[in-house]
């Protein structure tokens, strides 16, 4: 909104310059001049306008805002995790956060290859345990124990139930 400001104060400004030139040109007090008139007032306030109009556009081609520092790049270990080359992912997600600590992101992947991609328990616990240590703000490690809850669920038994054979009954007759 700090950008808006002056810009409001000149459109009020020239308004008020401008109310004068429009009483004249609409009301007509002014017969051959009366479009000149408006004209006029239009063009005092329309520089404003267009600014007003073109900031928001303009922000999108030129934003105003920007990074002290490159934001963390996910798609290569991304790329690693769907290849199913996951320990280069974790490789790559490990990176990240320990470049960008206050990134959740990171932790949440890495829980994501242990969880679903190499299916260790114990390996999760461990990335779990050090992200929650490694997060700088509750919001963060809040997020990320609610994530490894989910995450955790999706963990495979490490070997399937055995079933019992069924016993064959024996007061069936043959088959003819």
């Amino acid at each position: 909104m700090n950008e808006y400001k002056p810009i409001l104060w000149r459109l009020l400004w020239r308004f008020l310059i401008a109310v004068p030139f429009f009483i004249i040109g609409i009301g007509g007090l002014a017969f051959i001049a009366s479009p000149f008139f408006t004209l006029t007032g239009a063009l005092i306030i329309g520089w404003p306008l267009a600014q007003l109009a073109a900031e928001p556009l303009g922000a999108l081609f030129f934003p105003n805002k920007h990074f002290d520092r490159p934001q963390p790049i996910y798609s290569i270990p991304l790329a690693r995790k769907q290849e199913g080359r996951y320990e280069e992912a974790l490789t790559g997600f490990l990176e990240i956060a320990h470049d960008w600590p206050d990134q959740t992101q990171a932790w949440i992947e890495m829980l994501d290859v242990a969880v679903t991609g190499l299916n260790d328990a114990a390996r999760a616990e461990k990335i779990f345990q050090q992200g929650m240590a490694a997060l700088p703000d509750e919001a963060a490690r809040q997020h990320l124990a609610e994530m490894y809850m989910a995450l955790k669920d999706r963990l495979k038994p490490a070997t399937p139930p055995v079933r019992a054979p069924m016993p064959i009954p024996t007061n069936r007759p043959p088959p003819t």
